[in-house]
Formats: structure tokens, sequence, C-alpha cells
């Protein structure tokens, strides 16, 4: 499961071996200043995620990696036994990072803070 991790001026997904190798891709570190915020996604579906470039996809059981749709490029990882978040970000190489975690009300209300701490 990914770990987040916020410092004062920068948000991190550090990723267990196996997640980076389904995923493709080591932990993402993203400035807090790309941070637009984050929201609960308790609505999330595989099949909205469009095309995989690259990563897995196993149907109601795994996402991981960059998915492109409608011009938008996704950071997805998410398991059928996490619930997700959204972090939407600006100006980055990913406009949103879809990470499954075990309590997202929590995890959007620490990373939201500490957005709100970062510009204040």
């Amino acid at each position: 499961m990914p770990i987040l991790e916020l410092s004062d001026n920068e948000l991190c997904v550090h990723l267990p071996w196996w997640e980076k190798l389904s995923a493709l891709s080591g932990d993402i570190r993203v400035p807090l200043g790309m941070v637009r915020g984050a929201t609960e996604d308790d609505g999330f579906e595989g099949r909205a995620l469009g095309l995989r470039l690259p990563g897995t996809h196993i149907p109601f059981v795994l996402a991981a990696g960059t998915f492109i749709k409608d011009g938008d490029r996704q950071f997805v990882l998410t398991r059928r036994t996490l619930r997700t978040i959204v972090i939407e970000l600006t100006n980055a190489k990913w406009t949103r990072l879809v990470i499954g975690v075990p309590d997202p009300h929590d995890a959007a209300a620490r990373i939201n803070a500490a957005v709100a701490r970062f510009h204040s």
C-alpha cells in the first residue's frame, strides 16, 4: 500500500517494491506548490481510467501506472481492498494522482491542511 508523507514543502508517495514494479514507477515527489487539493473518491471505477501507458490493470483487482484519458495524464495506484483519494495537481507530470489508502477522509484532510499551510 502506498504511504503518503508530507513535509513542509513536498508530498511524497512512497511505493513498496512490488507496487513500483506493477506501476513501472518509483516513489512520487510533488512540491506542495503544485498540489491543488485532495478529495475522497468512493465512486472511482477502473473502467474510467482510459489508456494505460505504462502500468498494470487487472479489472476489479489492481490499477497501477500512468493512464491517459481526454488528454489528462493521471498516476493511479489502487486495489479493490483500498478506497481512493484524488490529488489534483497543476504544472506537474500528471494532472492528478489517484491513490488507494485505508482512510481517504484522513488522507485528504492531511493533504489539504498541508497545502493550506504552504500557501498561507
